[in-house]
């Protein structure tokens, strides 16, 4: 009794040799997938954390710049008290001296 291959050997090497190279490119497009995403979540960080150093370098900008005209304001409102002070200072002394004239 001879026996009789449904499939001879070199199709099932083909059909082994093809399974193998879909299975070879499938784990090959899955690494590039993931490495893919990596590199994005990578850039993506990057950007918000540029994007962060950037806000947050124009806040204290803004802030200083705030600052700045705070002491400014302040500073004008000393020297605008100051002068009054003085004049107040200068009239206390004139009136002195006049009723010192006046009543001696």
């Amino acid at each position: 009794m001879s026996q009789t291959h449904l499939i001879n050997i070199e199709t099932i090497r083909t059909i082994c040799q093809g399974a193998l190279g879909a299975m070879s490119f499938g784990a090959y497009h899955q690494y590039t997938s993931n490495k893919m995403m990596e590199l994005n979540n990578e850039k993506m960080e990057i950007q918000n954390k540029y994007f962060m150093d950037k806000m947050e370098n124009q806040h204290k900008r803004e802030m200083d710049k705030m600052e700045n005209e705070h002491k400014k304001e302040m500073h004008e409102i000393v020297n605008k008290y100051e002068k009054m002070f003085n004049k107040f200072e200068m009239l206390e002394r004139t009136i002195e001296t006049k009723q010192r004239r006046w009543f001696w």
